[in-house]
């Protein structure tokens, strides 16, 4: 066999690590083929040098090099299970026979690659069908419930009765039918019923929605009927909180807790006007009283804690918090 020296300046001869273009220009030595012993025995005669691997490539692909035995052997060795019956996914014949034009000459049977092989005899994973996409649920609205029907009935017959007017402004409000709720508080007024508590009844829908303006209007046309009405000092407070006017919401807020001692919407946002300036005491005094007429008011439990917080009292603040926290997940 001929010896094959590498070029001057390459320090190792390894094969399988050579660099590309390497033996650019270099010539190889020539290949003998060796005749394959009939019994299929391995021969270290008449392997030449194979051309260095792609970049990128794992190991040369040796499924057509007749030469190579190892992984034959190995093949050959192992047990061979039972035949099992032949499926469109599985063939259980571990060997092939090639008839022509393999070294052995013709009618030897020779094992074919382990890689072959195992691609051959390894079932074929079907993938599991696509989930089809649920159909999208119906955007129809809900059957007004039969108590709306009423409601209705009972306003067209009376449009002048300010509580069945209310109740259904309140029912369509909630279903978010803004304009047919604000129609039937204007229907109301026209009719000749009561107009502050209508008023504030708009007034109440208006600033939900963000409508501002529109809700202080109402309340102005409220106030020249009853200026010291408990609703339209609440509502006007209210409205103040929301647009951050903290100030202004003090005094009608604390002439509504004077005239209605009861009211827990008064008291909680009292006392978060007072909080937002820093009268900790007073906002501390109206947040509790706010909890006590309202104990499942999370948010006048958590007022309790944080002023608590602010004041340096943590231990008494958690307590609070905890309370809180119980009362929103109730």
């Amino acid at each position: 066999m001929n010896e094959f020296t590498p070029p001057a300046g390459l320090r190792s001869a390894d094969i399988n690590q050579l660099p590309l273009d390497v033996f650019d220009g270099a010539a190889l030595p020539p290949q003998v083929e060796t005749p394959e012993s009939g019994d299929g025995g391995d021969s270290d005669q008449g392997i030449g040098l194979r051309e260095p691997p792609v970049c990128g490539e794992w190991s040369f692909d040796t499924s057509d090099d007749a030469n190579t035995r190892t992984a034959a052997k190995m093949v050959e060795a192992a047990p061979v299970a039972a035949p099992r019956a032949a499926t469109p996914d599985r063939i259980a014949t571990p060997a092939v026979s090639r008839a022509s034009g393999i070294a052995g000459g013709p009618g030897v049977p020779v094992r074919e690659p382990v890689r072959d092989y195992v691609q051959r005899v390894t079932p074929r994973t079907v993938a599991p069908p696509l989930r089809t996409p649920a159909a999208p649920r119906s955007m129809t609205p809900p059957t007004p419930l039969p108590a709306l029907a009423e409601l209705k009935s009972m306003h067209d017959a009376s449009p002048g009765d300010a509580r069945t007017a209310i109740s259904l402004a309140t029912a369509l409000d909630k279903r978010g039918n803004i304009e047919g709720a604000l129609s039937v508080l204007a229907r109301a007024i026209e009719a000749g019923a009561d107009g502050v508590p209508l008023r504030c009844a708009r007034a109440t829908i208006l600033s939900g929605r963000l409508r501002y303006d529109d809700a202080e209007a109402e309340l102005k046309r409220a106030a020249k009927l009853q200026p010291e009405d408990p609703d339209v000092l609440l509502q006007q407070g209210i409205l103040a909180c929301r647009r951050a006017k903290w100030r202004d919401a003090v005094e009608p807020l604390s002439m509504v807790a004077r005239l209605n001692p009861t009211s827990a919407l008064a008291h909680f946002y009292l006392g978060e006007s007072l909080n937002k300036l820093d009268r900790l005491q007073e906002a501390l005094v109206a947040y509790e009283r706010a909890a006590e007429l309202e104990p499942t008011n999370w948010r006048a439990l958590k007022g309790v804690g944080i002023i608590l917080d602010r004041m340096g009292r943590p231990a008494d603040a958690a307590l609070f918090y905890r309370r809180a926290r119980d009362a929103q997940s109730g």
